[in-house]
């Protein structure tokens, strides 16, 4: 599987070169990835529900790093809007988003760990 050019949902190139090319390591981050970002998605969902707004913000952010670590970009760019949108006090559209973030997620938790192996194989 190439994810690579699936859609501009992920750059697992990127990915590994972060990681100097060794897939193991990136791995070991897409395993961590799979729990953490579950966590902070919860944290984020809960927190626009309860319009605190500024700690949402501070979520996503998080979100969007480990995203980015593991290559799956749309749902980085997805977090970085709702964390500006967050940081701002817009509360519809940080809603709005979310749906299309929480659907980002699970498509890479889903497909990465997948790739991975592929990639070490």
């Amino acid at each position: 599987m190439n994810l690579i050019e699936k859609n501009g949902h992920f750059d697992l190139q990127s990915a590994l070169d972060r990681f100097s090319g060794d897939s193991e390591l990136l791995a070991e981050a897409i395993s961590i990835f799979e729990e953490e970002a579950v966590k902070h998605l919860a944290e984020i969902n809960k927190n626009i529900d309860l319009k605190k707004l500024k700690e949402a913000s501070k979520d996503s952010h998080t979100l969007k790093g480990e995203c980015g670590a593991v290559g799956a970009i749309k749902a980085q760019a997805l977090s970085q809007s709702i964390e500006k949108a967050a940081a701002l006090g817009d509360y519809a559209t940080s809603r709005e988003l979310l749906p299309e973030l929480e659907r980002e997620i699970g498509i890479a938790i889903k497909l990465l760990p997948d790739a991975i192996k592929d990639i070490m194989s």
